[in-house]
């Protein structure tokens, strides 16, 4: 059961995507944000959505050696919305800091994978079935809810020696 608290923190966390994104979207009107050439817009895009999903692992809750959170959204967000490069960076930067965090060893190499496979989903999605344009609201939350699938069947697939264990895991998550 979820305390206020933590219910709060992953509220905040699932927002921060959002922001960020309409920051972005305000920050290209802007005169030196806008001047930048696409690529570079790609990488900074990339590294600030790579610190949201850092700040949505840190923000989760543990739960049985695993952390409870919203860390997949960020990186599949800058991927759906912005455009490949973004995606993957950001993907790879949640993704990395995950391996490395202290928290939820038990889940470490599949919420790694997970997160590197959110950008890299989200990025491939706008690239090659949306043509390059932005996902509707309706495709974003069926991509979603497609990476957050495969991210539990990943937790599975790293722990099919703790099969009771991870389906514990799933089913808290």
């Amino acid at each position: 059961m979820l305390t206020g608290i933590a219910l709060f923190r992953l509220v905040t966390a699932a927002l921060l995507p959002v922001l960020v994104a309409v920051g972005f979207y305000r920050a290209e009107k802007a005169n030196r944000f806008g001047r930048l050439s696409g690529i570079q817009k790609q990488i900074i895009i990339g590294l600030c959505f790579g610190v949201v999903s850092i700040l949505a692992t840190e923000f989760g809750i543990r739960v049985e050696g695993a952390v409870l959170n919203v860390r997949n959204a960020a990186p599949l967000t800058a991927g759906l919305i912005f455009g490949w490069p973004s995606g993957i960076v950001a993907g790879l930067l949640g993704g990395v800091e995950r391996w490395f965090s202290p928290s939820g060893e038990y889940t470490r190499l599949a919420c790694s994978i997970g997160t590197i496979v959110a950008g890299i989903f989200g990025a491939g999605v706008r690239k090659f079935m949306m043509d390059n344009k932005k996902a509707s609201w309706f495709y974003g939350l069926a991509v979603g809810v497609t990476v957050e699938v495969l991210h539990m069947l990943l937790v599975f697939l790293t722990n099919a020696d703790d099969i009771q264990r991870a389906f514990t895991v799933v089913q808290i998550c």
